[in-house]
C-alpha cells in the first residue's frame, strides 16, 4: 500500500510507489552565515501517468504551447514549468512538507515519461512568487495628491506605517542659509511597511509579523532617491511677454513670466535649458506682435541660429518649430533691428507667448501646485525580493511556514524567536543513535575572525569623505571574535546606503545631506543616490524658518519633518545604523547604543562566538510525527544539555533509519 500523497495546487498526483528521497529542514544554517535558508528536498521522480501528464499540462510534448494566466492555479492547461506550484506531501496522512514544487527535467524514454522534481519550503516559494518584480511594479496611485505645503506638513502628523511622508533632506542647492529651504527639497518618502504590504498583496501569500506592527518598524521609510522630483508629461513650459520690450540693436526676448517645467529658464527668462538625461523632440508654438521699420526674428539653439525670418512695419510672427534636445541644450528667441537709423526706429515687441511641448512623455521637474503621481516617486531598478531579504538580514528575521495555514509565512526577529522557557523544550536524548559518532566542534573552528555588517557605499560628499577617513562606511559595524585560528571575514550586507546626518553651524535643524560638491567644495550638486532607510519624526520647537519658492515665502514654521538613522537627533533611543559612527556632523550631548547590531544581532553573535559554544552533529531516529511537529523555536534537551536545533539533514520518510541533525549549544536563553 502506498502511504505517500503529493498534492500540487490541491490536485493529487498519481504515485506508482512511495517516494524515496531525502528532505532537509532548516531555518538558519549556522555554517552559512548571513544567508536566509529554507527547507528543500533532493530530486523526486514522478511517473508520467495520464493524470500526472494532465496536471503538468503535457509539458513533455516539445511542440506544446499554452497561454499562462498568473492569476490562476499553476496546473493543468495553465501549467508553467518556469513558475513554482504549491505542494504538500503527506506520509500516512501526516504532513511532512509544505512549500512549492519545481519541475527540473522531463525524461522521455520510448513510451515512458518521468518528471524530475524538487520541493522547497515557504521562503523559497515566496521568493519564486515575487520573482523578478521590481518596486516600480507596485501601485501607489491611491496616494496621488497635490504637491503643496499643506500636504507636505500634514504628512508629519499622519499615522505612521502607511502612505507617504515628506522629510527634510538636503539634496543640494536647495538652501542658501541652511535655515530656509526651497520647496524642491521636500520629496515624498514611502513607508517600508507599505512596501511589504503591497508586495504580499500582489502574490498568493500572507504573513504574520508582530515586529512589522511595532512603532519602531512603522517609522521606517525609503526616501526619494532621484536627482530631481519629476512628473511624466508632454506639457512643458509656457512663457509670456506682457510688458513691451524695445530693441535698438540685437536683443533676446526677456519674458515676463514663465510657468510649467521641463526647461529651466535663466534668471532673465531669456534662455530655456533642458537639464534632463533623456533626449527628446521639443515642439514649441510661438506668437509675437509689435511695430518696427524692419528687423529679423531668429530662433537659436545653443547660440546657433536654427530659424530666422524678416519682418517690417507692424508685425505678427507666428509658427511652430520642432527640434531635438539633449542634456544642457538651450533655446533662445532673438530680435534684431535692421533699420539704418536704429535709435530713431526701434523695434518694439508688444507681446508674445511660447508654449513648449515634448512629442513624447518625458520626466520633468515637478512644480509646487502640480499633481504628484506617487508611482513616479518609487526608486527604480530595485527588485522586491532584494528589499524583503535586506529587511530580513538587517533585522535578523526568521521566515518560516505556518504548518496549519496555506501560503502563510511567519516572520520573527531572532531576539523574539526562541521560547525563553526551557521547560517547554523537547527531550531528544533517547532519539540519539549512540552507535554512530557524535561530532562536537567548537564554534571557534566554524566561525570567521571578523563579521562585517555593512551598508552599500554611495558617492555623496559626506559618505565619500567618511569612507576615505575611516576605510569603512558610515554606520557599519565590525565584530571581532578574537579567535586565534581564523583570519576570514564574513559579511552581512544590505541594499541600503547609510545617511549621514548634518547640522549647519548656527542652526538647529538636523537632517541628512545627500549631494556631491564641486568647484573646490563651494557648490552643491544634486545626484541620484542609492536607496536609504530612515526613521521619521516630527520635530517641534525649532527656530522659525520658511519653505521658499525662489525668493517667495510659501510657509513659515517652527517644526519640521525629520528623517534619519536616529529616531530623534536630540534625544535618540534607537538607531537603524548597524553601529555607531566614528564621527558625527552635528553637535549632540548624547548618542544611543541601541543600534541594529546591538539590538538585533549581538545576542546571536554572542551565542555563536562564546568560548563554550559548540555545534553538535549526530544521528537521531525521527519519525513523521517528529517532522510534522518540528519547531525550530523550541529548545532540545540532549543528556541534560540545552541546544538550539540548527538543521535536520537528509530525512527519508520511507526508510526506518536515523537522520543527521545539527544543534547549537545554548549559552544563555536570555541576554
Amino acid at each position: 500500500m502506498i502511504s505517500t500523497e503529493i498534492y500540487i495546487e490541491d490536485n493529487r498526483l498519481d504515485l506508482l510507489q512511495d517516494i524515496s528521497t531525502e528532505f532537509t529542514y532548516t531555518i538558519d544554517d549556522i555554517t552559512d552565515f548571513g544567508t536566509k535558508n529554507t527547507s528543500f528536498s533532493k530530486t523526486i521522480s514522478l511517473s508520467g501517468t495520464a493524470r500526472n501528464n494532465q496536471i503538468f499540462g503535457f509539458v513533455f510534448d516539445i511542440g506544446n504551447a499554452n497561454e499562462f494566466d498568473e492569476t490562476k492555479a499553476n496546473v493543468n492547461y495553465n501549467f508553467n514549468a518556469s513558475k513554482s506550484a504549491k505542494c504538500i506531501i503527506y506520509i500516512d496522512k501526516v504532513q511532512i512538507f509544505k512549500g512549492t514544487l519545481r519541475v527540473l527535467e522531463i525524461v522521455v524514454d520510448k513510451e515512458t515519461i518521468e518528471y524530475q522534481c524538487s520541493v522547497f519550503g515557504e521562503l523559497g516559494g515566496l521568493m519564486n512568487a515575487i520573482g523578478n518584480k521590481k518596486l516600480e511594479d507596485l501601485d501607489f496611485s491611491a496616494y496621488n495628491h497635490v504637491y503643496n505645503t499643506t500636504n507636505i506638513t500634514a504628512s508629519w502628523d499622519a499615522a505612521r506605517g502607511s502612505g507617504y511622508y515628506y522629510p527634510l533632506i538636503d539634496y543640494g542647492n536647495v538652501s542658501t542659509n541652511k535655515v530656509d529651504f526651497q520647496y524642491t527639497t521636500f520629496r515624498p518618502a514611502i513607508y517600508i511597511k507599505e512596501y511589504i504590504d503591497k508586495i504580499f498583496a500582489n502574490i498568493d501569500y500572507t504573513y504574520e509579523c508582530d515586529f512589522f506592527s511595532t512603532d519602531y518598524f512603522k517609522r521606517l521609510v525609503i526616501p526619494h532617491n532621484q536627482k530631481q522630483l519629476t512628473k511624466t508629461t508632454s506639457d512643458l513650459n509656457n512663457a509670456l511677454l506682457t510688458a513691451p520690450q524695445e530693441v535698438l540693436n540685437i536683443s533676446f526676448v526677456r519674458f515676463t513670466t514663465v510657468t510649467g517645467s521641463g526647461l529651466v529658464p535663466s534668471s532673465a527668462n531669456s534662455k530655456f535649458t533642458y537639464t534632463g538625461a533623456a533626449s527628446f523632440n521639443l515642439k514649441f508654438d510661438y506668437n509675437f506682435t509689435g511695430t518696427s521699420t524692419m528687423g529679423t526674428f531668429s530662433i537659436l539653439k545653443n547660440g546657433v541660429t536654427v530659424y530666422s525670418e524678416f519682418f517690417s512695419d507692424d508685425f505678427f510672427i507666428s509658427g511652430t518649430f520642432e527640434i531635438l534636445m539633449i542634456q544642457n541644450d538651450y533655446i533662445q528667441f532673438r530680435f534684431a533691428n535692421d533699420a539704418d537709423n536704429k535709435a530713431d526706429n526701434p523695434v518694439t515687441i508688444n507681446d508674445g507667448d511660447v508654449s513648449f511641448n515634448a512629442i513624447s512623455l518625458i520626466p520633468v521637474a515637478l512644480s509646487i501646485g502640480d499633481s504628484l503621481l506617487m508611482n513616479d516617486c518609487i526608486p527604480k531598478g530595485i527588485f522586491q525580493r532584494d528589499l524583503f531579504l535586506s529587511i530580513c538580514k538587517m533585522f535578523n528575521l526568521y521566515v518560516y511556514d505556518d504548518r496549519y495555514q496555506e501560503n502563510n509565512i511567519i516572520i520573527k526577529p531572532y531576539i523574539d524567536f526562541y521560547d525563553v522557557n526551557s521547560s517547554n523544550a523537547n527531550d531528544w536524548s533517547n532519539k540519539i543513535d549512540r552507535s554512530k559518532p557524535l561530532s562536537i566542534k567548537p564554534m571557534s573552528e566554524m566561525n570567521a575572525r571578523y563579521y562585517n555588517f555593512k551598508f552599500k557605499e554611495d558617492s555623496d560628499f559626506y559618505n565619500d569623505n567618511y569612507k576615505k577617513k575611516y576605510s569603512e562606511s558610515y554606520g557599519d559595524s565590525i565584530f571581532d571574535t578574537s579567535f586565534d585560528f581564523s583570519k576570514n571575514t564574513e559579511t552581512v550586507d544590505v541594499i541600503f546606503a547609510p545617511s549621514v546626518l548634518f547640522k549647519a553651524i548656527g542652526t538647529d535643524k538636523v537632517y541628512p545631506a545627500i549631494y556631491k560638491k564641486s568647484n573646490a567644495n563651494s557648490a552643491e550638486d544634486s545626484m541620484d543616490s542609492i536607496i536609504r532607510i530612515m526613521q521619521v519624526k516630527k520635530i517641534a520647537s525649532v527656530a522659525s524658518w520658511s519653505i521658499k519658492n525662489l525668493s517667495a515665502t510659501l510657509l513659515t514654521l517652527t517644526s519640521y519633518g525629520y528623517a534619519g538613522h536616529l529616531d530623534d537627533p536630540a534625544n535618540p533611543q534607537n538607531d537603524v545604523n548597524f553601529g555607531a559612527p566614528k564621527e558625527v556632523f552635528y553637535s549632540s550631548d548624547n548618542f544611543t547604543s541601541n543600534n541594529v547590531f546591538n539590538v538585533f544581532h549581538s545576542t546571536y553573535m554572542s551565542e555563536i562566538t562564546d568560548k563554550n559554544s559548540k555545534l553538535l552533529t549526530c544521528s537521531a531516529l525521527l519519525n513523521t510525527i517528529d517532522i510534522f511537529n518540528l519547531d525550530f523555536s523550541k529548545y532540545i534537551w540532549i543528556d541534560g544539555v540545552l541546544f538550539r536545533l540548527n538543521k535536520v539533514e537528509g530525512y527519508n520518510p520511507m526508510e526506518y533509519n536515523t537522520t543527521k541533525i545539527s544543534l547549537l549549544k545554548v549559552i544563555e536563553t536570555t541576554y
